[in-house]
């Protein structure tokens, strides 16, 4: 069944809901709190001692948590304690919106224990298919667990069921990614857009309240937003989360689309650098100064005036920038200065915390809530 990206699982029946409720609030305890009791697990959790150890023997069980020493003893026996064993279980990650493709196998704590690096410059089409294949058997063999699944993070538009609906960058229109692999490796597959699965990260990774809202915006030659609202990620079934060809006023730049003006042009490498600078990397494009980048402030205005009708709607919590535009000090207070002269004030705007490998960690957030229910943290 293809599945898409989200950071809690959905739930089908009421008994279902409580049984796998259960188990998530036992598990997200250990994840934050290990090691830990089990009579803390049933303090933290509220849920009955009985309740709580049934659960804590059926992770056990599966390899998911271990049992590591006694902790301190407040007049009887001294308690065993129970953490998470990283190494568990696995959870293989594939970024499509670099070049080459980028892979990691991550354990349960999200530290990349093997990586992988597509071999082709820039493929597209079966090409880029058969590229994330060869990544993903290879990191499936490097696994000393069972892999939980498989998370890919896509330069693109990706509908509720995790079926790409468009991505003009690998030349995809409306490919069944995750059934493909699914068939292929019997793993659960978690297909994204590169912004939704970079928000999980952010989400997950930069100290957000359960309940918060968030906005990441992922800026290069593309524009793609990802929104988490209420804790939960949110999922567009057509066209939604892409702004790369949302007409900017005062530009006349021809875009391949055909149209003038759109964002993405405004904000590609070769007009925010310059031709000079264009095939740089990235490491060299973190090394020129503000002053050195001919088209900066004008990029960042260009995507803060779009944003503004997104953030007035949503009201979030905080904007998170990725992408291009992340790599200068700069850009967080020109884009607040952007949404501000739009709507007469801004939220939180921020530079991203985990850089290139935010939609990395969220495309292996994804796997890690959809088949476990928990959030990294």
């Amino acid at each position: 069944m293809p599945r898409a990206g989200g950071l809690r699982p959905h739930l089908k029946t009421e008994h279902e809901s409580t049984r796998l409720s259960n188990r998530r609030f036992v598990l997200q305890a250990i994840f934050d709190d290990g090691p830990v009791s089990r009579a803390d697990l049933s303090r933290s959790t509220g849920l009955g001692k009985a309740t709580v150890s049934e659960i804590v023997g059926t992770l056990l069980g599966e390899g998911l948590v271990a049992e590591t020493g006694q902790g301190s003893s407040t007049g009887g026996k001294p308690p065993t304690l129970i953490e998470l064993d990283p190494g568990g279980r696995f959870a293989v990650a594939v970024d499509l919106g670099v070049r080459p493709f980028e892979a990691a196998l991550l354990d349960l704590r999200g530290r990349v224990v093997a990586d992988g690096h597509g071999k082709a410059l820039a493929p597209t089409g079966r090409e880029a298919i058969e590229e994330i294949h060869r990544l993903v058997a290879e990191l499936v063999g490097k696994a000393s667990a069972p892999a939980l699944g498989v998370g890919i993070g896509v330069p693109g538009v990706v509908d509720a069921t995790g079926r790409v609906v468009a991505s003009d960058y690998l030349h995809w229109d409306g490919l069944g990614l995750s059934e493909e692999m699914e068939d292929v490796y019997g793993l659960p597959t978690y297909v994204a857009g590169d912004a939704e699965a970079a928000a999980i990260a952010e989400f997950g990774r930069g100290g957000s309240e359960p309940d918060s809202d968030l906005i990441y915006v992922k800026v290069d030659n593309r524009v793609s937003v990802g929104i988490v609202a209420s804790g939960r990620v949110h999922r567009t079934g057509r066209r939604g989360g892409d702004l790369t060809h949302v007409t900017v006023p005062g530009s006349d730049l021809k875009c391949v689309c055909g149209r003038v003006g759109c964002l993405g042009t405004v904000t590609s490498v070769a007009e925010v650098l310059g031709p000079e600078y264009a095939d740089l990397g990235s490491e060299a494009r973190r090394g020129l100064s503000a002053e050195t980048v001919p088209k900066l402030d004008q990029a960042a205005t260009a995507v803060g005036t779009v944003l503004a009708p997104i953030i007035v709607a949503l009201d979030p919590d905080k904007v998170v920038v990725g992408g291009l535009l992340a790599e200068w000090p700069i850009v967080p207070g020109l884009l607040a200065d952007a949404v501000a002269d739009c709507l007469g004030w801004s939220p939180a705007i921020e530079a991203t915390r985990l850089a290139h490998s935010a939609v990395l960690l969220g495309a292996g957030g994804m796997v890690l809530s959809g088949e476990l229910g928990v959030v990294w943290g």
